[in-house]
């Protein structure tokens, strides 16, 4: 009889230390944000919209099929960055962007909002619509790209892309 108890016991020692050692190890460990957020953001995206405080320049930026690019490999020894942006189609004169550059998460925001911030210093605040649009907003101080005319791109601007 003692056999049979002692056979039962270890037993279920066994059977409790299976069960108790199978939940260890915790969650997968999750993406940073910044590494879920540059794959959202990372396509060539197609001008919806644009504005210069109330004025509409949507026009302006359809006509030469205004693209945005963003693009570059997440560095998880550097998640903030720099990545890759470049402009496609002939930007209108003036313009608040460059050709290209590179740009850094300034700020990292919750679900699909935060900051970039491009390397000419110029940090934008973006989100991500659930529809999939990307809206860019930010205030050019001293926009003197190729072309521009500061009193015609300084000011707050909206950008819708898709």
């Amino acid at each position: 009889m003692i056999k049979v108890v002692s056979r039962l016991a270890s037993l279920l020692i066994v059977a409790g230390a299976l069960v108790f050692f199978s939940n260890c190890g915790g969650d997968d460990p999750k993406d940073p944000v910044q590494k879920t957020q540059l794959s959202k953001l990372s396509k060539t995206w197609t001008i919806v919209s644009a504005q210069l405080g109330s004025t509409i320049r949507t026009p302006e930026f359809q006509t030469p099929n205004f693209t945005l690019t963003i693009s570059g490999a997440f560095n998880s020894n550097n998640p903030n960055g720099p990545y890759n942006y470049s402009v496609g189609g002939t930007r209108p004169t003036p313009s608040p962007w460059p050709a290209s550059g590179q740009w850094s998460f300034a700020v990292t925001g919750t679900g699909d909002t935060g900051s970039l911030q491009r390397s000419d210093g110029l940090t934008m605040a973006y989100t991500i619509s659930s529809s999939g649009q990307l809206t860019l907003t930010f205030e050019c101080e001293d926009c003197d790209y190729a072309g521009s005319r500061t009193e015609e791109v300084n000011g707050v601007w909206t950008f819708v892309l898709q």
